[in-house]
């Protein structure tokens, strides 16, 4: 294993290798490459991997306009599932750092430049970037607005998700939190290859929307990997009207796989922690203590109202 030294060295050498999965997202993953194009860190040091996972919007078209401005590569699949998109494009580079964003996720101009800092001057092996959120109803009629925003950097915000999650993370970006992995968000997240390669990935069981990130995140703490959180690696989610009801199918579903892979009391106290059953201090005390609280049927429902006295809690919906 490298020391962070050796790995410094590396990196300075080196080139970061950028994956972006997406699956008919024409419009974001076009602003998402404008923001690409205005970054700081030279167009030389890295290498745009656009995963088409089977998408029946003109995915090829929109990347294709971006080849002279971007060091660009596109690759096709079938439909397979984000997990085995993100394989996919890694196994494409051959940078030494690898920094995932999603296609609806619009880099600001230091994004590359932070997490590559990061990598080398830090010891940790899976980093977080800070995900903030734009909403612009009816993108497609209003792409300036959007862009204006993003350019302009306002009128985004942190998502509750994320506000819990980096609380795990000192002012240095580090923690000894036992739910670390729960901040492995595959949006914003930079792994050297070498230890992309030796967690394995991420999980191709995963073919829907889904805890694939969770399942990566929580495959590299058991192997002793350390978390970092960079404030300065920011990206800005295009959100959108969510569907709760399906939303929710999908997390109990994706939760029942990875509790298959992954038996124990910290994963399965995952699924309470996102419905809301449980606070994140209480998640913590779980997976420290490696004990099973009372099931979410024997909890008593919060009412909104308590859900925002009580410290800690997350509503799906914002996920």
């Amino acid at each position: 294993m490298l020391t962070s030294f050796e790995w410094r060295v590396k990196l300075t050498m080196h080139s970061v290798d950028v994956v972006v999965p997406v699956h008919n997202q024409a419009l974001p993953l076009e602003l998402t490459l404008e923001g690409f194009a205005r970054q700081t860190l030279p167009r030389d040091q890295y290498t745009l991997i656009i995963v088409d996972d089977g998408s029946t919007e003109q995915i090829k078209l929109i990347a294709q306009r971006f080849c002279k401005s971007l060091s660009l590569r596109y690759i096709r699949l079938e439909h397979s599932g984000r997990a085995a998109a993100r394989n996919a494009g890694a196994r494409a580079g051959s940078g030494d750092l690898i920094v995932f964003c999603d296609a609806d996720r619009i880099p600001r101009t230091r994004f590359l430049e932070a997490h590559l800092q990061r990598a080398r001057t830090s010891s940790e092996t899976i980093v977080t970037g800070q995900v903030r959120e734009m909403y612009v109803p009816n993108l497609a009629q209003n792409r300036m607005k959007a862009r204006q925003q993003a350019v302009a950097e306002r009128h985004d915000r942190i998502p509750q998700y994320g506000q819990l999650m980096y609380r795990l993370f000192d002012e240095k970006g580090i923690t000894s939190s036992p739910v670390a992995w729960a901040a492995a968000l595959s949006g914003n997240l930079a792994v050297p290859r070498e230890a992309f390669e030796q967690i394995g990935g991420f999980d191709e069981g995963f073919r829907q929307w889904g805890f694939e990130h969770f399942e990566f995140g929580y495959r590299a703490f058991r192997l002793g990997k350390q978390f970092g959180y960079e404030s300065q690696a920011v990206n800005v989610h295009l959100a959108h009207v969510r569907d709760r009801d399906a939303y929710v199918e999908h997390i109990r579903a994706s939760h029942a796989y990875f509790l298959h892979k992954h038996p124990g009391p910290a994963v399965e106290k995952l699924l309470d922690f996102m419905l809301g059953y449980i606070s994140l201090r209480q998640f913590e005390t779980y997976a420290a203590e490696g004990r099973l609280p009372p099931s979410a049927d024997d909890m008593p429902d919060l009412s909104e109202a308590q859900q925002d006295r009580d410290d800690g809690y997350v509503r799906i919906q914002n996920f």
